[in-house]
């Protein structure tokens, strides 16, 4: 982004950030504005969202409201949009006689495209092209042909400058990404050793992440999905500092580790991102046909559905009960391709045979609910304690 310059070089320029949700569009111009605001030239910054407004003047209110604090000031409701336009065009004029220069970034760009002869857009950049006058208008869209949306008047009389955004495109990029914002900079108020140590430390977690989040990377998962998974920091830089410490304690350590995590706990799969990301009458259905197995008993919807009822009726789990929920529960999961019914004309759903297709998984998941040491992410721990009692109650009968 160019830096804004003084009166008497003044630089108007139009920038449009291109990119995917979570690429990091906003990231950069807040990083960039707060820059500019640390200069002793004074600048006004006004925002604008594309969704938010039902039509021009709804938005010429919103930006005007961001540069007096006198409502009476505002154009009417019921005002045109050239008394609108008119009024906000003096509005900035008189603003820049106090400010040195205005940026107004338009996020969602796609929506003021599609305005009515995009009115707005080509008075904005009019304003911009006049002498004198020091203002700089950002655009944000997720869509990568917004330009070719544009009226010939506009492309024609203006130019945009374009900046491409991008989400990390393997697992060590986005380790960079994650670092570059979770570290300690070094301008902050702590001891050089410590920060080196916490860096470094830092670093190594993140590190340590990339077979388990590898297949969430690959799936187009943003930098703030990964960055949620961080926090709070303290329990990622914990989880590495106690696997540091079990792995040093020699190759006894590292043979059990082996023994308690399943096959694929270094390489996961599509399914396992899945997995991870079920919602709990999801994870008890599967616990259903699960328990099922393991007593060799045919495993239908009905079966299931009894067989939760036996865990709110048996147990102290105060979960919701309804049927239909689970009902939902499975047929998600047969959409996801998680289970398998074999369909039949003479048989009706509830009572076709059905099975897990991911029972080896779940069979890992119970047998490590009793282990402390094992790094595998097992999201059965985090279902209540009733729900993980009643699957080790299958694995010890068996």
């Amino acid at each position: 982004m160019s830096t804004v310059k003084g009166a008497d070089d003044s630089e108007n320029s139009s920038i449009l950030l291109l990119g995917e949700a979570g690429s990091g569009k906003t990231h950069l111009v807040e990083s960039c504005i707060s820059k500019i605001l640390t200069l002793p030239q004074s600048t006004a910054v006004l925002r604008a969202h594309g969704k938010n407004y039902n039509n021009d003047l709804e938005c010429i209110r919103h930006l005007a409201t961001q540069l007096t604090d006198s409502v009476v000031a505002l154009p009417r409701v019921n005002a045109s949009f050239e008394q609108g336009m008119s009024w906000l065009r003096n509005l900035l004029q008189e603003t820049f006689r106090s400010t040195g220069a205005i940026i107004i970034v338009l996020d969602k760009f796609e929506h003021f495209c599609s305005r009515t002869r995009q009115t707005l857009l080509y008075n904005l950049f009019d304003i911009a092209q006049e002498a004198h006058v020091r203002l700089s208008i950002i655009g944000m869209s997720e869509k990568m042909d917004v330009m070719d949306s544009l009226e010939k008047r506009i492309k024609s009389r203006f130019s945009m400058r374009h900046v491409l955004t991008f989400l990390p495109t393997n697992i060590d990029a986005l380790v960079k990404v994650l670092f570059s914002k979770l570290q300690l900079p070094a301008t902050c108020d702590l001891s050089r050793n410590f920060k080196c140590q916490f860096n470094r430390h830092l670093m190594s977690a993140l590190l340590a992440k990339r077979h388990m989040w590898k297949p969430d990377a690959e799936l187009g998962r943003p930098p703030t999905w990964f960055l949620a998974q961080c926090l709070p920091l303290s329990g990622l830089l914990m989880e590495y500092l106690e696997e540091e410490s079990f792995c040093s304690q020699g190759p006894s350590a590292k043979r059990l580790r082996t023994a308690v995590e399943p096959p694929s706990a270094s390489t996961y799969s599509a399914t396992h991102v899945l997995l991870r990301n079920l919602c709990d009458s999801e994870h008890i259905v599967l616990l259903g046909l699960y328990r099922l197995n393991q007593r060799g008993a045919t495993s239908t919807l009905s079966t299931v559905l009894h067989e939760i009822a036996m865990l709110h009726e048996n147990s102290c789990f105060t979960g919701d009960r309804h049927v239909d929920g689970y009902c939902a529960a499975f047929d998600r999961l047969t959409q996801m391709k998680l289970v398998q019914v074999c369909s039949s004309a003479d048989v009706a759903k509830r009572y076709a045979k059905c099975c897990s297709l991911v029972g080896s998984s779940y069979d890992a998941f119970v047998h490590n609910l009793g282990e402390l040491d094992a790094r595998m992410h097992n999201p059965v721990k985090q279902l209540p304690f009733p729900v993980q009692e009643w699957a080790l109650a299958a694995k010890n009968k068996r």
